[in-house]
């Protein structure tokens, strides 16, 4: 049995990945070219990639999610670490959903929270005690008790100089913020790929390792770490300095603004390029255990091309942008293709590692000719998107997508009884061109999924949600762009 090691590279796009991800591109053994997310942002899709399933089908979506939601609720058996059982498994964990205030650590038999990057809470070292983490546990009332009990808890704790430092940071992260000179804290990738190598090490059983690292997601700014030459981006210029409502529905991006936002967008890509090639040399010098490396990410984004209908951010939205990812493969076993060319859906990725893991041939089945995707709903109401919107915005941003592949056209419907047809290029990721706007889903698309799409919506609607999440929670989801 061999290591297999999962890294989800959250919220990269094929066609940037494609230019460049060069080391991560060069690495691979097994290159799927038409990779498609089974859904538009992260809890669905993630969740389809552990089970296998569809969003209505594991029922996990944004008509769903809510503060009481906890990924504990799915049975490890019905994931594919349930076929698994000999293996060693750990999670490390960059993503505001995908943690433990959510319950994923419940899948692993070792979880690391690093859901603590400079843009949404101010810790240098997230191996070090975290203020808020801190904070959310104490109810004292002066400020200076507070500071003198944290100085305790520090010296207290593991990392004691590393939790100073982040208690230090926490004061004068905001005026060093302020300054023109890049960022210093990234988003997770070097604290993650550091405790990557660490379990690596442990050598005593085969290991699945599962990583995502969220460092292309928005906010975007300028890092020290990045690649000063990809960009031409000013150092206190942020991506917040519009919201997705004031990109999407208000049209307030400029060509500054949007120039800026890809640029940073690819250096944030092509350092997370380096961050993982270094960690795939790293681990595979400190074990002996063979070890195949799965590079994906969830799904892509938006970055206002025409072919992404002029939007940015990912939810409410199923264009080739967000719904084309990379996939990769290194260090497959023996006899794996160079390049898959049919399409592959993020459904049979669970499979494709279990495969891995136990040194099986690659099974052609893992392709297919026909493909689906899906997303339901966006999360918030007008509240909590802090907008007004008429019924019928609102019920265009909520609406319900399917869509389905095959050859080189996408078929696209969706709740509000509207049907598009759209021509892709194999040899363009990430792009599509419309072919027709009053095309109708055909009886071999619809067959892909268990339940018809009207009925479904209307069913997960009218479900009750509880969307008063934990402060801290909301504001990580605000500061993303998902509230």
């Amino acid at each position: 049995m061999r290591n297999v090691v999962l890294i989800v590279l959250d919220t990269v796009r094929k066609d940037v990945f494609d230019e460049y991800a060069t080391r991560l591109r060069a690495a691979s053994g097994t290159s799927f070219e038409q990779a498609r997310a089974a859904s538009s942002w992260s809890v669905p899709s993630h969740t389809s990639i552990f089970t296998g399933q569809l969003p209505h089908t594991h029922g996990v979506h944004a008509e769903s999610f809510d503060s009481s939601f906890d990924f504990s609720m799915i049975p490890r058996e019905e994931t594919f670490l349930g076929d698994l059982p000999e293996y060693r498994t750990v999670g490390l964990s960059a993503n505001s959903y995908m943690n433990r205030a959510f319950g994923f650590d419940s899948h692993f038999d070792a979880f690391s929270d690093f859901s603590i990057g400079s843009h949404i809470h101010e810790s240098l070292f997230t191996e070090g005690l975290a203020v808020t983490e801190y904070l959310s546990k104490t109810d004292e009332s002066s400020a200076t008790k507070r500071y003198l009990d944290f100085l305790r808890a520090c010296f207290g704790h593991d990392r004691p100089l590393k939790s100073v430092a982040n208690g230090v940071w926490s004061q004068i992260g905001p005026a060093v913020k302020q300054l023109p000179v890049p960022e210093v804290v990234d988003d997770g990738a070097q604290n993650i790929a550091h405790t990557a190598r660490n379990h690596a090490q442990a050598d005593e059983a085969p290991l699945f390792l599962f990583a995502n690292l969220m460092d292309a997601h928005t906010p975007l700014r300028n890092l020290i770490q990045f690649d000063q030459s990809l960009h031409s981006v000013p150092n206190d210029w942020s991506s917040t300095e519009f919201d997705k409502w004031e990109l999407n529905k208000d049209g307030s991006t400029t060509e500054a603004y949007t120039r800026n936002y890809r640029q940073l967008y690819a250096a944030a890509v092509e350092y997370l390029d380096r961050v993982v090639a270094d960690l795939i040399d790293d681990i595979q010098r400190v074990t002996d255990r063979e070890t195949s490396f799965v590079i994906v990410s969830d799904h892509g984004h938006n970055l206002g091309y025409e072919a992404d209908d002029g939007l940015f951010h990912h939810t409410g939205s199923m264009t080739e942008g967000v719904m084309h990812t990379p996939c990769e493969i290194v260090n497959p076993p023996a006899g794996y293709p160079d390049t898959v060319s049919e399409y592959f859906s993020h459904l049979e990725l669970g499979d494709l590692i279990v495969d891995l893991a136990h040194d099986d041939p690659f099974d052609d089945d893992r392709t297919a000719e026909w493909i689906p995707a899906e997303t339901i709903g966006l999360l918030g109401t007008n509240p909590t998107w802090d907008r007004e919107f008429t019924d019928d915005e609102y019920a265009h941003w909520n609406r319900m997508i399917r869509c389905v592949y095959h050859e080189d056209t996408k078929l696209q419907w969706n709740s509000l009884e509207e049907c598009c047809e759209y021509e892709l290029d194999p040899d363009r990721p990430s792009w599509q061109r419309q072919l027709a706007d009053d095309a109708a889903p055909t009886q071999r698309a619809t067959a892909l999924f268990e339940e018809e799409l009207l009925a479904y919506k209307q069913q997960a609607a009218a479900d009750a949600q509880d969307l008063a999440f934990d402060e801290s929670v909301q504001e990580q989801l605000q500061q993303l762009g998902y509230l």
